[in-house]
């Protein structure tokens, strides 16, 4: 069966806050043709269409994936073990650790210094759940116990790969997705990421390149289709 139901856009900071059901209703002085002009239609199996009154309310912009030679770059925060020891340890994602390669080079952020380090070994943790990496860096010079330690790793690019901008990405408990354009619908599309930098993510299952998918306004929408999904609650609340 399908579904089709206009609503009345929300502001975004009220769907933020509100636990409430907010799915709007028309009043006796607004009929279906001025609700579908200001705000948003859900039809199962297509997704979310806006109108141009919303669209342009959430600032709503699309771009292409494409395809991008990402050099990943992340930071974590480690720990030198004993005063005067060259070596600092800490913890990392099994993804981010899977780039890393001993003896590479890595930026500290060091009692307000910069120094250089380097990977010294690495450890995938025996308890699956946790899923982390125990790394120890090799730094230039003698460390002091407890003293934080930013360190920054920068992988050099390999060869291109589909990718988006970070902002295209929308992040739920129920798993990574993008919203992607399919004629006058946005579909809110499952993906798989893989390395990221500052302004991309490489997707490695769910889009291909040329597909055009949401970039800004990506909130506001997952809010807006929560409504229908939720019985017009705008969170998750009981």
């Amino acid at each position: 069966m399908k579904i089709l139901i206009p609503i009345l856009f929300v502001p975004f900071v009220s769907l933020l806050s509100n636990c409430s059901r907010t799915m709007a209703i028309p009043t006796d002085e607004d009929d279906a043709a001025s609700t579908v002009e200001s705000g948003a239609q859900f039809k199962e199996g297509h997704g979310l269409s806006l109108s141009a009154v919303m669209a342009r309310s959430i600032d709503l912009k699309t771009a292409e994936v494409m395809e991008e030679a990402i050099a990943p770059s992340f930071t974590a925060s480690f720990q030198a073990m004993q005063s005067g020891s060259t070596e600092a340890t800490g913890w990392i994602p099994e993804n981010q650790a899977a780039l890393l390669k001993l003896s590479m080079t890595v930026d500290l952020n060091y009692a307000g210094r910069s120094i250089k380090a380097t990977v010294l070994r690495f450890k995938k943790s025996p308890y699956v759940t946790l899923g982390d990496t125990e790394v120890t860096l090799q730094a230039s010079e003698p460390l002091r116990e407890g003293t934080p330690i930013r360190a920054s790793f920068n992988i050099p690019a390999g060869d291109p790969v589909s990718a988006i901008p970070r902002s295209a990405l929308l992040t739920t408990v129920e798993g990574t997705y993008a919203y992607v354009k399919n004629d006058d619908f946005f579909v809110r599309t499952q993906i798989k990421i893989g390395a990221a930098n500052a302004q991309y993510i490489a997707v490695t299952d769910g889009l291909y390149t040329g597909d055009q998918v949401v970039t800004s306004g990506v909130m506001p929408m997952w809010l807006a289709e929560l409504q229908f999904l939720r019985g017009g609650k705008a969170c998750t609340c009981d």
